[in-house]
């Protein structure tokens, strides 16, 4: 009788081991290939927007999540089928997803476990599986744009908060906001709070999403990564069985990189200059097997508490990394902060997809760094000047839902280009909008988009203005 009791033991014991391998995987049981290809929502152009949805993957890993019918957020572009995507499945790491279905992130904050007593390995949302510490929420959606925000915190396998405060009990917490515009361009907004803002944390690390049955380099082209700098030098970099190059040579002072993904767009980053030379983007060296590229399969989906598993093969999801941007350590100069305080830390980032050149990104790099300046406008309106972290020039209507036409001029040049700027007029009320530009009526929905936020202290307005200009730009906005 006992021994029964022992086989029937271990026999509960194998199926529940193969049964965490299948979650784990996400291949056990496959009905069909399309099935376990990583979930991004429809496929082509979609009315641009964020939208709450449940992505779905596999039978297998989808059951265990307690979770129900709005639990991911797509944002879609009308002009292609390229998204930017939040889901389960990568922690809510957001990515930007190719029209060929390839998967890109800029990363999250990484903290060092042994800088802290209580973690070990790897401090950062992959290793959160089962999405305990992140969130995500849409705080805005319009024809004009769409703010997503994802709260997060970094944690080990064994879900330990780093740098817990005695007298709190608070660990680090990040929040994320993204801005994003109807031509896939926009701020990541990143605010680490900690009591330890002076150990090693890492902002960004260029990360490729391999869909499960791909290897890197079916989707990475050899020549992965392009740098350039703010006068347009550039130079791409390329990859070799023996693994990712040291990136010699680089421009001075490059703070824009390119991603060379195969698909009609890439993405791209791009942040402040250093303020004096040096080397501001590394590269991530090292390459997995029967690959150019190193590829870890510990995340996406994997649910194993794993921080660090050399991918064996293609079977399953996997990620590459390719370079950093201000890593401690490995950057001789800093990546800026945008602002900082006693236990935080900001900072921005521009990014979004492109079928640009590297180089042919400068002139939004300088609409973003050094923006045209607004000038003479009305006295029913205030100017609060451009914010960064926005893409946008602020405005406030004095007399909330009153004032009528806003006119002014942007005062543009070869140093300080209007690219697509974007307006965001605080108080305007829910009247709609017409358009001049140069005296001339533009078109809304082609020529400009717009949008109203309603909030329980007044109504935004705001636009988004289809311009590319390095001359003077005169604006006339009427209420309809």
């Amino acid at each position: 009788m006992e021994k029964r009791k022992v086989r029937e033991r271990m026999r509960v014991f194998m199926v529940s081991v193969l049964l965490a391998v299948a979650l784990n995987t996400g291949t056990a049981g496959s009905a069909s290939e399309e099935l376990f290809k990583l979930p991004s929502g429809p496929s082509g152009p979609g009315r641009f927007g964020a939208y709450y949805t449940k992505l779905k993957y596999s039978p297998q890993w989808d059951k265990p999540w307690r979770v129900g019918g709005h639990a991911d957020v797509v944002v879609r572009f009308d002009d292609g089928g390229h998204k930017f995507v939040f889901w389960r499945g990568t922690s809510y790491i957001p990515c930007w997803v190719t029209d060929t279905g390839v998967w890109y992130t800029n990363e999250f904050v990484e903290r060092r476990g042994h800088h802290s007593p209580n973690t070990e390995g790897c401090v950062e949302p992959m290793s959160d599986k089962q999405c305990r510490f992140s969130h995500v929420r849409i705080i805005e959606s319009s024809d004009a744009r769409v703010v997503v925000h994802w709260r997060y915190a970094p944690v080990d396998v064994r879900y330990n908060h780093p740098f817990i405060d005695p007298l709190t009990g608070w660990g680090d917490w990040v929040d994320e906001y993204y801005t994003i515009y109807p031509n896939a361009v926009g701020v990541r907004k990143i605010t680490v709070h900690t009591t330890r803002p002076d150990l090693w944390t890492e902002f960004q690390e260029s990360i490729v999403v391999n869909q499960p049955g791909t290897m890197p380099d079916d989707n990475i082209e050899l020549g992965a990564v392009s740098l350039a700098n703010m006068k347009g030098e550039s130079k791409t970099y390329y990859w070799t069985r023996d693994g990712g190059p040291e990136f010699d040579g680089r421009p001075a002072r490059a703070n824009i990189l390119k991603i060379n993904l195969k698909g009609s767009l890439k993405p791209f980053a791009r942040v402040a200059p250093p303020e004096e030379d040096g080397i501001l983007i590394t590269s991530y060296e090292g390459h997995g097997r029967g690959s150019h590229f190193n590829f870890w399969d510990h995340w996406p989906v994997s649910q194993t508490a794993s921080d660090g598993r050399m991918a064996k093969s293609a079977a399953n999801p996997s990620h590459s990394s390719l370079s950093h941007i201000g890593l401690p350590g490995n950057a001789t100069v800093e990546w800026k902060p945008y602002a900082k305080g006693e236990k935080s830390q900001t900072k921005i980032m521009l990014h979004g997809m492109t079928d640009k050149a590297v180089a042919e990104r400068v002139p939004l790099a300088k609409s973003w760094l050094q923006p045209a300046e607004l000038k003479r406008l009305g006295g029913a309106y205030k100017n609060e000047g451009y914010d960064p972290t926005q893409l946008a020039y602020v405005l406030v209507c004095k007399k909330p839902g009153k004032s009528s036409e806003i006119k002014f001029k942007l005062a543009a040049s070869k140093e300080s280009p209007v690219i697509n700027p974007a307006l965001v007029v605080k108080n305007w009320g829910r009247d709609d909008v017409s358009l001049k530009i140069n005296g001339k009526r533009v078109q809304e929905g082609t020529g400009f988009r717009c949008g109203h936020v309603y909030g329980v202290t007044g109504t935004n307005l705001i636009m988004w203005i289809a311009a590319d200009t390095e001359k003077d730009m005169s604006v006339s906005i009427m209420r309809k």
